[in-house]
């Protein structure tokens, strides 16, 4: 059995050499189509100035799981969430890094520290759980307890405010561009118009494009001992040379993921995963799970989260 470590800078050679007709073999699911969000000024960067003047973003939600960045350059920064009305916020403050809330009256919730100059604020939005996390350059400060559904009105907006005289500037990323920390699992960028990464029925693709079945591997049917492999498949410059692979994915939670493939979906995997490197095509792939198929079901994919994979490796092996 031969041990292959691939990794993220090591991986586009190969996708070359692999070719696209291989990668046409499996479904192609599009990413969520996308709407440009911005302050009200038409742009991701704004300046306030004067104490209590804000500004908010050009959409609003009333479903689903957003998370957005902010850059802030003053400490006098709030950054958070605001309703219809624009009379009720809650926002984290960087003087303190504390919550606060004028939904009723002005509430602090008590985070560890502020932040200042160049902090970056993400902030993870569940409207389906009625939450709200932020996150102060890249880590988790928590949930709080106040509930962004009671907020004015149907729709929820990402807000900016200035506690200062001064004039201070504010840079977000709506999902634009790549994000300077790592989202969440299981949210999007605020600016896309799906509802959630985890796929759905309707985000899955229809029936009638999935390739024929006679060309495409029976995830009921394991490899024919005796079958030789196509020389086509098997140029072995380019691609593994026995019949299948057991592909372990490292995920950024430690985690270990495994699965039993055919070389033509490891094939699969790998050039997506090129691509995704590149900047092109899904942000998760979805891999069969074959024999691991507990329960009254005809199928079961496992769905994998581009930016939350660390590195994977390929062990071949053949049937024969």
């Amino acid at each position: 059995m031969n041990n292959i470590i691939f990794k993220k800078l090591g991986t586009i050679v190969l996708a070359l050499l692999i070719g696209a007709s291989m990668f046409s073999l499996f479904p192609t699911v599009t990413k969520a189509e996308t709407t440009n969000v911005t302050w009200k000024n038409g742009s991701v960067v704004t300046t306030l100035d004067g104490g209590g003047t804000s500004d908010r973003a050009t959409v609003g939600k009333t479903n689903g799981k957003w998370y957005w960045e902010v850059k802030v350059n003053h400490v006098a920064s709030f950054v958070g969430i605001t309703g219809e009305s624009d009379r009720q916020y809650q926002a984290i403050y960087g003087n303190s890094g504390e919550i606060i809330n004028n939904i009723t009256s002005p509430v602090k919730i008590g985070y560890s520290s502020g932040f200042g100059v160049n902090t970056t604020i993400g902030i993870a939005l569940d409207l389906d759980n009625d939450k709200i996390v932020w996150y102060k350059n890249g880590v988790s400060l928590g949930a709080n307890s106040i509930k962004p559904s009671e907020l004015e009105g149907s729709q929820i907006f990402p807000v900016i405010l200035s506690g200062t005289s001064q004039k201070i500037g504010f840079e977000a990323n709506f999902g634009a561009s790549d994000f300077k920390y790592p989202i969440p699992e299981g949210f999007l960028p605020y600016q896309e118009s799906g509802t959630s990464t985890t796929p759905d029925p309707s985000t899955t693709p229809d029936p009638s494009t999935k390739p024929d079945p006679s060309t495409t591997p029976d995830p009921s049917t394991k490899p024919d001992p005796s079958t030789t492999p196509d020389p086509s498949d098997t140029d072995g410059a380019s691609q593994p040379t026995g019949d299948r692979a057991i592909l372990t994915v490292t995920m950024d939670n430690g985690f270990d993921k495994e699965f039993d493939l055919s070389k033509k979906e490891l094939n699969a995997f790998i050039a997506w995963y090129d691509a995704k490197d590149a900047g092109r095509g899904a942000s998760f792939f979805a891999i069969d799970k074959h024999n691991n198929n507990k329960g009254p079901f005809s199928n079961r994919k496992d769905y994998v989260i581009f930016n939350k994979i660390l590195t994977f490796e390929v062990s071949e092996y053949s049937t024969k």
